[in-house]
């Protein structure tokens, strides 16, 4: 804590600094802010890095460290002992010894800071470039006293796989980094097919301008934001209804390829957001991801900004998203000969706050056929849960409302059905890496009740 303190103390000398070169050249308000924001960021970073440090020491006092003796036995039992991380790294330093003829022992502290990283949930680490890989997975158990849909080939009780997500990222340099997410599906027919769902480069500007580049989650409202594929993120089993992926049967488009800025301004009284993307767009059909090219010359656009007014209320952020795209007709479907002008119109309030977590979205989707049609579908979700130690009750209500006329849904291979259900459950931290769930939900799809229960064990490895 003696280095947090220290840290406190060089900031404030930083703000008396900044305070008197105010004072002795006048700024403007703009000039201000920037310096604000500026001193801000380098504070909150260096209190992170202690934070990490003080954390890693305490996982290091776990570890004994012997004196280097012993060379060639030492090291040949820490490539056998040592994650797949440390072997690699030890393996490339043993060939480049040999090739020079020198024998140089790693030393012990490298290893158990390498250990502290990894239990700390930080990922496998790869030389300079700091390559991580990081997993995702989940196992659930299902059952519901009826079907529900026509087009779902699974019967009422079952077990799953869920999803096996494969995180890698890497620092390219201090403002230029890759990321890609790829999902192992396991299919109903017994294949299992790998999907990557985002693969990104992003330019980090400064804190107003950062630069995504490739496919990326849109940023169409809150949860497809900060919740992606690895389900240990999410407080509940499923996400809400009206925003799974599209190959899950969900309505809106939540993946996009092409380029995607955002930023953060902080102000005196609040905090600001924004985000603003240029993607191909929907494809002809709502299962069709337009990752290598675009059916037609039309771009799809995002446009999402989140205000915190932590003056107001701590924790509280909400804001409105807009979307954008024309999708193309269906050469092979008489019914979809026209192209579909869709605009997407959503907001969300979110409170977080120590242990309580409250998430509101709405969408409104209106497709405007060029014959001159029109079809509205409304949808969205309220959820709230509260975290007591290791276990977080939660409720969820979910509602969606298509327009039974509207051919893009109508025409589709999969079920969209209007759904109006609520969901109680609970889910249990076991380990820092490990959460159980149970859920209880009782909904109505197309006029047909259903009660369902899942269970899962979602985990970070």
């Amino acid at each position: 804590m003696m280095k947090m303190l220290n840290v406190i103390a060089v900031f404030i000398a930083v703000i008396m600094a900044a305070c008197a070169h105010v004072n002795a050249v006048e700024m403007n308000e703009e000039e201000y802010a920037q310096l604000k924001n500026r001193l801000t960021s380098e504070f909150m970073q260096k209190l992170k890095d202690e934070i990490k440090d003080e954390l890693i020491a305490e996982l290091k006092s776990e570890y004994t460290i012997e004196p280097k003796q012993t060379q060639e036995a030492q090291q040949t039992h820490q490539a056998v002992s040592a994650p797949p991380a440390e072997q690699t790294q030890t393996s490339n330093r043993r060939e480049t010894q040999e090739a020079s003829g020198k024998s140089e022992e790693r030393p012990a502290e490298e290893l158990h800071y390498d250990f502290a990283r990894y239990s700390l949930g930080e990922g496998l680490s790869f030389g300079e470039q700091m390559l991580k890989i990081k997993g995702f997975g989940n196992v659930d158990a299902h059952y519901s006293d009826k079907r529900i849909g026509e087009s779902v080939n699974e019967g009422n009780t079952f077990f799953s796989l869920g999803e096996f997500d494969l995180f890698i990222t890497s620092k390219l340099s201090n403002r230029i980094s890759f990321f890609s997410e790829t999902v192992f599906e396991f299919e109903s027919t017994g294949e299992v097919e790998p999907d990557v769902e985002r693969l990104l480069i992003r330019y980090d500007i400064n804190s107003l301008l950062k630069v995504d580049v490739g496919k990326v989650h849109a940023p169409i409202g809150y949860w497809n934001r900060l919740y992606h594929h690895g389900a240990w993120f999410q407080t509940t089993v499923e996400r809400p209804q009206i925003v799974q992926f599209e190959d899950e049967g969900g309505p809106i488009p939540t993946h996009g390829t092409g380029i995607q800025l955002s930023g953060i301004a902080m102000f005196e009284g609040f905090d600001m957001n924004y985000f603003f993307g240029i993607f191909n767009g929907r494809g002809i059909n709502t299962e069709h991801i337009q990752n290598a090219s675009d059916v037609n010359d039309e771009k799809a656009f995002c446009f999402q900004i989140e205000v915190a007014p932590h003056s107001l209320i701590e924790g509280l952020s909400l804001g409105p998203t807009i979307y954008y795209d024309v999708i193309p007709e269906d050469e092979t479907n008489p019914n979809r000969s026209n192209e579909i002008r869709e605009i997407i119109y959503g907001g969300h309030i979110v409170y977080l706050l120590k242990n309580i977590e409250v998430l509101v979205e709405a969408f409104e989707i209106d497709h405007d056929e060029f014959s001159g049609d029109v079809f509205n579908t409304f949808g969205g979700y309220a959820q709230c849960a509260y975290s007591i130690n290791k276990f977080k009750p939660y409720y969820r209500y979910d509602y969606i409302n298509y327009d039974n006329n509207d051919p893009f849904y109508g025409e589709s291979e999969l079920d969209f059905l209007d759904t109006n259900t609520h969901t109680l459950g609970l889910r249990y931290e076991l380990s820092h890496f490990n959460a159980l769930k149970c859920e209880v939900s009782h909904g109505v799809f197309d006029d047909e009740d259903a009660n369902i229960i899942r269970l899962q064990t979602a985990f970070s490895f």
